[in-house]
C-alpha cells in the first residue's frame, strides 16, 4: 500500500485540489489519496476559515465520486494537532505504515516554507514529499530552503516525462529510506482565495470547483455567497 496525503485548510476545495491529487497518485502508485481537512493551519492564522464542519463537508462533496480519494479529520483525533508531523504520526499507526510507504503531497510554494514547520527536519524523514509545480512560484534551489541534511534526497522531476519520468520515481521507490520529489504535475492555476472574492462579488464559480460544492456554498451563504 502507498498512501497519499494531501492537506490542506480547502477553505473552499475547488478542481485544483482534485487535480493534483489525482495525478499524484497516477504518478506515483498511490493506493489512495487522504484529504486532510486542517482544523487552524499554523501557517495561515490571518485567513478568515468557515466552520472545520463546512469545510470537511465539501470536501466530502467534492470526492463523493472518486472512491480513492477519502476525506479525513485526523487532525480532529486525540491529541488533536493542527501540526504536520503529528497527524502524519497519527496516520503511520492507523495504517501500520512504514515512512517510504507514505507520501505528503503539497505545493511547491509549502517547499519555500517547509524549513519553518514543526520539527521540519525530523517531518522530512517521516514519508516521502511530493512538491507540485504552481503557476506563478519559482522555487529555484531546493537545497537553498530545505532543513540541513535533506538535500541529498531531493529528487527534482521538472522537465521529465514518459518513461523517463516513471522510471525514475519507480527507481526511487525501491528505497527504503524517504525522498523529497520535485514534480510538475500540470497544476491549474486556481487559488481559495480568488474564488472566496468571486463569491463575495456574487460571481459564478462553478468553472473552478465542483457543483455540489458551489451549490453548498450557495445554499449556506458562505463566505458572503448572498
Amino acid at each position: 500500500m502507498r498512501l497519499g496525503v494531501l492537506g490542506g485548510s480547502f477553505n473552499p476545495v475547488h478542481k485544483g485540489h482534485l487535480h493534483i491529487a489525482l495525478e499524484a497518485q497516477a504518478a506515483f502508485g498511490l493506493t489512495r489519496v487522504m484529504f486532510v481537512v486542517a482544523t487552524h493551519p499554523p501557517h495561515k492564522r490571518r485567513e478568515r476559515l468557515v466552520a472545520f464542519t463546512h469545510r470537511y463537508a465539501m470536501v466530502g462533496l467534492a470526492t463523493s465520486g472518486l472512491p480513492s480519494l477519502v476525506p479525513s479529520p485526523v487532525e480532529l483525533e486525540p491529541p488533536a494537532s493542527a501540526f504536520s508531523i503529528d497527524t502524519l504520526a497519527k496516520l503511520a499507526r492507523s495504517h501500520d505504515l512504514e515512512p517510504h510507504r507514505m507520501y505528503f503531497i503539497a505545493g511547491a510554494d509549502s517547499l519555500l516554507d517547509v524549513v519553518n514547520w514543526r520539527r521540519s527536519r525530523d517531518l522530512l524523514r517521516r514519508c516521502n514529499f511530493i512538491f507540485v509545480s504552481r503557476p506563478g512560484c519559482a522555487v529555484g534551489d531546493p537545497a537553498s530552503v530545505l532543513p540541513a541534511g535533506r538535500a541529498s534526497r531531493v529528487l527534482d522531476l521538472r522537465g521529465t516525462t514518459g518513461r523517463a519520468f516513471r522510471a525514475r520515481i519507480e527507481g526511487a521507490g525501491r528505497e527504503a529510506e524517504p525522498r523529497i520529489f520535485i514534480a510538475d504535475l500540470r497544476a491549474p492555476d486556481i487559488s481559495a482565495s480568488r474564488i472566496r472574492e468571486r463569491v463575495a462579488a456574487r460571481r459564478p464559480i462553478r468553472r473552478w470547483v465542483p457543483a455540489p460544492v458551489a451549490e453548498y456554498i450557495d445554499k449556506l451563504d458562505l463566505y458572503g455567497a448572498r
